[in-house]
C-alpha cells in the first residue's frame, strides 16, 4: 500500500497555551525557533509525501497561507470546530481525502522522521505508532493484545494494561477511515466532542484491526503548554 498522503488536525484553539494562542493557532508556536507545523511539513515532504490535508478551524488563514510555501498543503475547514473535536474535523475532510489511504497527525508534535517512515514501510494496512512512556503529564495510555493488535485506549493507566504511549501519528487504510466515518456520521449529533482517536478505538473493537507498533528510542513529543514545550526543548534531541 502506497502512501501518498498525510491529514493533519490542526482546528482546536490551543487554549492551554495561554497568550501564546490568542492570535495564532498552536501548530504556529516554535520549538526551537520553527514552528511546529512547518516542522512536519518538511518531514512528511522529505518521507516521500506529496499531499498534505490540513484539517483547520481556529484561526484557519495561518494554515491557508501555508500553501503559498508548501503547493504540496491544501486546507479543508471544519465550520464547527469550536464546538466539536477531532472526529469532526476528520469527517470533514472526508471528500479531500477521497478513497485514498494516508497518514494521520496531530499539529502540536515534534518527532523524528523515522516515525514516518517506519509507518510508510510497514506492511500493516493500518497501524497506531506508541513508544515507551516518555511525558511527564497528560499521557494517553494504549494497550494491545497478544496479536499486537490494539486493544484498548486510556488516559489512566491504572484501567488498562498499558503497552506504551500515543504518539499522535497513525497509517489509515481507506477502508478502516470509511468505517470510521461512516459510524461517526450517525452519531455525530449526539456526541460532538468525540476525538478520533475513540473512534478508532471503536473501530478496532468491533470490524477491523489497528497494529499497534511500539517504537522504542523515538525522539517526539505532544506540546500541549508552555511547560511542554519547556521541557520538550530541554530534552527532545530534535534539531
Amino acid at each position: 500500500m502506497k502512501i501518498e498522503l498525510a491529514v493533519i488536525m490542526a482546528a482546536g484553539k490551543g487554549t492551554r497555551f495561554g497568550a501564546l494562542t490568542a492570535e495564532m493557532p498552536k501548530g504556529f508556536i516554535p520549538f526551537k525557533g520553527k514552528p511546529m507545523v512547518i516542522r512536519s511539513i518538511e518531514n512528511l515532504i522529505d518521507a516521500g509525501i506529496k499531499e498534505i490535508i490540513i484539517g483547520t478551524g481556529y484561526h484557519r488563514e495561518y494554515y491557508e497561507h501555508l500553501s503559498e510555501r508548501f503547493p504540496e498543503v491544501k486546507t479543508v475547514f471544519s465550520p464547527r470546530f469550536a464546538e466539536t473535536n477531532s472526529m469532526e474535523t476528520l469527517y470533514q475532510c472526508r471528500h479531500a481525502i477521497g478513497n485514498r489511504p494516508f497518514l494521520l497527525l496531530e499539529s502540536d508534535i515534534v518527532y523524528d522522521i523515522s516515525a514516518l517512515k517506519i509507518l510508510i514501510e510497514n506492511p500493516h494496512s493500518d497501524i497506531m505508532l506508541i513508544t515507551p512512556v516518555t511525558k511527564f503529564q497528560d499521557q494517553y495510555y494504549v494497550e494491545s493484545d497478544d496479536n499486537g493488535n490494539l486493544a484498548w485506549c486510556s488516559t489512566d493507566k491504572s484501567k488498562i494494561r498499558p503497552s506504551g504511549e500515543l504518539v499522535g501519528i497513525h497509517k489509515i487504510s481507506t477502508d478502516f477511515y470509511n468505517f470510521m466515518t461512516n459510524a461517526y456520521s450517525h452519531t455525530m449529533d449526539i456526541e460532538p466532542r468525540l476525538g478520533y482517536e475513540f473512534q478508532i478505538l471503536r473501530t478496532a473493537k468491533s470490524s477491523l484491526p489497528m497494529h499497534v507498533l511500539n517504537m522504542h528510542g523515538l525522539q517526539w513529543y505532544e506540546i500541549d503548554d508552555i511547560s511542554d514545550l519547556a521541557f520538550a526543548e530541554a530534552n527532545v534531541a530534535i534539531k
